[in-house]
């Protein structure tokens, strides 16, 4: 389940005013320059041509479907307006749609478990977590940012999304506060310029049906108002016994060109989700893993998770006349979820088979995220070179609400037969609600200092702040503070030497910050955590683009950690740190005609530096392997009798990891998994997959949990068969 909302700073009148002020100073930008293109702009006067023109080349930035490529040569995150991924100093992978549809990736984190980097871990059997570099990763939409959205909730089907941008490393000038690892940035579909859809069909093993359909296109002759639905539903069963799930998806959009320059969107999403929970299996008191079968349920039958999410989502763009742009978007999410299970609180006793006390629990909340980003972005004249300046400014609020009740625990339970729990009515008696507001201002330069030399300077100003309260079923609350900053300010920095255009070298430093609560002895709250990471690397684009390589080695250093001040009780130093550090290498795209691919390789060390009881030098994320390797390939046959039909296949290998196991008695040791992936293509608008997962029917862990849960089988050998159709 995801973890109960952290406590976050309380409302302050003073953050409450910043907040207000700098809204206002947003909107007056907004104004000022949407003011400004219009007196400039003279849209009466271009043809059709030329309107088609200034359209198709704003939409064709950094746009995926339909390149039929596994890599990308643009990204938006990277500078808020599309970028050369080679004019990033930073790690930064793209999974497009076409390497999406390739492998079958139907859900966010069977994407990001593709990424070079990124670790994902079972979670609740609805959702993951989701870590990079010794840290979650966190996720921002269409640029919008989302504190703490990724790991332990609800996303949306992949259907959704024309890619999914992510950097590794520290994200700070465009997130705000945030966790070192990373950032995930989910672009999703506009409307199609010309009519036409797709189809989706899969089955697979254990009952796994899916269908798809996504159609859309102009809605008057001039091709001004575009449209796009989506719709998704699955349903299915998984190789552990009793346990199964339905998911449907809802996705609309409609782009609107005012003028040739000025285009709004509207979107509107709604997924549902019914699960049945899976936290792993329990293991056994002597600290060995249960030596059940990799389908061994240890949940009662009417255990339960119900999501329901819908998001709103508006943008407004503006190209000027002087090549600059303003982007402005705001986006509503909506998230409700319940949960009623039970589960083992301790491990199982060897010979008897039974478990000291089974818990029960229920939980019903209420989630709403909201946001708006603003920035403008474009060249200007400076000594007789140009450069690029980009401005902006957002807002994001997060209010959570749940009421959480537990029932009488059952005693003795044989882990065998968890039915024996009943399912008793449980009311609820205690409610929690918390608000977390962040807002910043965000500046980025990018200088051309001469023509192979390229200087990327930044940061961003930074508020905020967290309220919570007791509801009811409790007596309401006085607000209660938690971590805020004021003002605090975030830096970037970055060197880009281009030794061709299509090969360059990188250095750049980047940190984030995360308020903290707890007091040091002078009574002031010790300083925000920063996590300031060094990375220096090389980027290559080959066969005219459509290959591109790429080497880096990075060290994060995480300081002011807080822990106990022994010296005064009940009070905490800012002493404690955290060093990160490793290098990576990764390929994407196509290296030969007819074969794409994506493969990378990570090392990865992280350690205590300074802990309260850890002695210096003892591992910090004990659920990310030291080595990781991804591979996925796909040949096409384009000539002779065996023309229309592909092959490929991947692995992953991994370590292994020791989580929350004990080393040398639970821990998984390193291990790797194969598939194997066939295809024939009937017409050039049809085609059918076959996909064998797990190809050797690899026994694994994915994840080490605790004595009572979390200790997570791989998957078995599964298949999978998925007709597409385009029309």
């Amino acid at each position: 389940m995801p973890p109960s909302t952290l406590p976050l700073p309380p409302e302050r009148h003073a953050g409450g005013r910043r907040t207000d002020r700098l809204a206002t100073t947003l909107l007056a930008f907004t104004v000022s320059l949407a003011c400004q293109a219009q007196a400039a702009d003279s849209p009466s006067d271009l043809s059709v041509s030329e309107f088609d023109t200034v359209r198709v080349k704003a939409k064709r930035e950094g746009t995926t479907e339909g390149s039929g490529s596994y890599t990308s040569p643009l990204v938006t995150w990277g500078g808020k307006a599309p970028v050369r991924i080679l004019d990033v100093p930073n790690s930064v992978s793209v999974i497009t749609r076409q390497r999406i549809e390739d492998q079958n990736l139907v859900t966010v984190e069977s994407a990001l478990r593709e990424v070079t980097g990124i670790t994902v871990t079972p979670w609740d059997g609805a959702t993951s977590q989701i870590r990079s570099r010794g840290y979650n990763l966190e996720a921002s939409y269409d640029g919008i940012p989302a504190y703490g959205a990724l790991s332990a909730f609800q996303q949306f089907d992949l259907a959704v999304y024309d890619r999914v941008e992510v950097l590794r490393g520290p994200g700070g000038i465009f997130q705000g506060s945030s966790q070192p690892g990373g950032v995930a940035n989910f672009v999703r579909k506009r409307g199609r310029d010309v009519f036409g859809g797709a189809v989706a069909l899969s089955a697979g093993s254990w009952s796994n049906y899916r269908g798809e359909i996504d159609v859309g296109g102009p809605l008057n002759a001039a091709g001004t108002l575009r449209s796009r639905a989506v719709i998704s539903s699955q349903g299915r069963e998984y190789f552990y016994r009793k346990a199964d799930s339905s998911k449907q998806l809802f996705y609309g959009t409609l782009d609107l060109d005012l003028t040739p320059y000025t285009t709004v969107s509207l979107s509107a999403t709604q997924q549902s989700d019914d699960v049945m929970p899976y936290m792993g299996q329990p293991a056994s008191t002597d600290q060995r893993f249960l030596d059940v079968p990799r389908s061994f349920y240890a949940y009662p039958s009417w255990v339960i998770q119900r999501w329901d999410k819908q998001s709103f989502a508006f943008d407004l763009e503006h190209a000027f006349q002087n090549d600059w742009t303003l982007k402005a978007r705001a986006s509503r999410q909506r998230l409700d979820w319940f949960y009623k299970d039970s589960y083992p609180t301790s491990g199982v006793a060897p010979g008897a088979g039974t478990v000291a006390s089974y818990a029960r629990r229920q939980s019903d909340n209420d989630e709403v995220r909201q946001g708006v980003d603003v920035f403008a972005s474009g060249p200007f004249p400076l000594l007789g070179r140009e450069h690029h300046a980009t401005v902006g400014a957002n807002v994001e609020e997060y209010e959570s609400t749940s009421r959480y009740g537990q029932g009488t625990p059952v005693r003795n339970v044989p882990v065998a037969t968890p039915d024996v729990v009943e399912n008793l009515p449980i009311t609820p008696t205690s409610g929690y609600n918390s608000i977390t507001r962040q807002s910043g201002l965000y500046a980025q330069l990018r200088l051309s200092l001469s023509d192979r030399l390229t200087g990327v300077a930044g940061g961003r100003w930074s508020n905020f702040d967290v309220k919570s309260r007791s509801v009811a079923p409790q007596p309401l609350s006085a607000w209660s503070a938690g971590a805020d900053a004021d003002g605090e300010f975030t830096p970037y920095a970055g060197l880009v030497f281009h030794f061709t255009n299509d090969l360059t070298a990188y250095a750049s430093y980047a940190d984030t910050f995360i308020p903290q609560t707890q007091r040091k002895v002078s009574g002031e709250a010790v300083d925000p955590r920063l996590g300031k990471q060094m990375e220096i690397g090389t980027k290559a684009s080959l066969r005219g683009g459509t290959l591109n390589v790429a080497a880096s080695a990075f060290r994060t250093r995480d300081v002011n950690r807080s822990y106990p001040d022994t010296a005064n009780p009940g009070f905490f130093l800012q002493a404690g740190e955290v060093e990160v550090k490793g290098w990576e290498v990764e390929a994407s795209g196509s290296p030969l005609p007819n074969l794409d691919l994506t493969a990378g390789y990570t090392r990865l060390m992280t350690r205590y530096v300074r802990h309260q009881s850890l002695q210096e030098g003892s591992p910090f994320a004990l659920f990310e392997p030291d080595h990781t390797v991804k591979l996925f390939a796909n040949y096409r046959i384009e000539s002779g009798q065996l023309r229309g039909v592909s092959f490929g296949g991947g692995a992953h290998a991994s370590s292994g990891i020791l989580g929350s196991g004990v080393a040398g008695v639970r821990e998984q040791k390193g291990y790797a998994v194969a598939s194997l992936q066939a295809g024939y293509r009937f017409t050039e608008k049809l085609r059918m997959t076959v996909a064998v997962n797990n190809l050797f029917d690899r026994r694994y862990y994915e994840r080490v949990g605790a004595l009572n849960t979390y200790n997570t089988p791989g998957e078995p050998r599964n298949v999978m068969v998925t007709l597409r159709s385009r029309f």
